[in-house]
């Protein structure tokens, strides 16, 4: 493993010195949720913000129902889809 800088940073192979000791996994700075022991309390964060309870009233989390028309840029079931006209160029005809 290489080297960890005082800034946590790893040195790319060609930055390490033949004299430098590897570092410990426990120097430096760390990733949240690096560490096993933090799975638990991460998971039990992660469902409490999942939790449809938690959520602002009027907030949309998932659209994988839905359709969307990249052609007038909305979701085909928005208010004012049928009154909408297309205002970006269909697939295929944007030019680079």
């Amino acid at each position: 493993m290489s080297p960890v800088t005082a800034s946590g940073y790893r040195l790319a192979m060609s930055e390490q010195h033949e004299s430098e000791e590897p570092a410990e996994a426990s120097e430096g700075a760390r990733q949240p949720g690096a560490d096993p022991e933090d799975a638990e309390a991460i998971e039990q964060e992660r469902q409490q913000r999942l939790d449809p309870e938690n959520r602002p009233d009027s907030v949309e989390v998932d659209n994988t129902d839905r359709d969307f028309d990249p052609e007038k840029g909305m979701f085909t079931d928005s208010e004012g889809y049928d009154e909408a006209e297309p205002e970006f160029p269909a697939a295929g005809e944007q030019g680079a």
